[in-house]
């Protein structure tokens, strides 16, 4: 879960074990709620780019705010050979996406991303 822009955004995955699946998450106001229906965060034949959502950091910088995605990639039958994706959201509005996986860079200082497209 992450705060941004006065509105509480959670983010989960479904209950399918060592397996990724469509990440879906809700907003609200309040941590009471209401919150809203749960949505999709990526494209859903994509499970989530084959990842499942660990959780969001939130890196404050003097210029923007970066909301990163971390997600663990299980290999159940090579766990010592699994990954994570980290990736910039695209947060805002009460919308929250993850874009397709790419080589980025950010500036911890001024909180800036920087999204490398091939």
């Amino acid at each position: 879960m992450v705060h941004y822009d006065g509105l509480y955004y959670a983010l989960g995955s479904r209950l399918t074990g060592w397996g990724a699946n469509p990440n879906q998450y809700a907003t609200a106001t309040k941590l009471e709620g209401p919150w809203s229906e749960f949505k999709d965060v990526a494209p859903p034949n994509t499970n989530t780019y084959g990842s499942q959502s660990t959780m969001m950091v939130k890196v404050v910088g003097s210029k923007t705010t970066t909301v990163i995605f971390m997600g663990d990639i299980w290999k159940p039958k090579t766990q010592w050979d699994s990954r994570y994706l980290w990736m910039p959201l695209e947060i805002g509005g009460g919308k929250l996406w993850l874009p397709e996986p790419h080589e980025w860079t950010l500036d911890v200082a001024t909180g800036e991303s920087v999204i490398k497209h091939s």
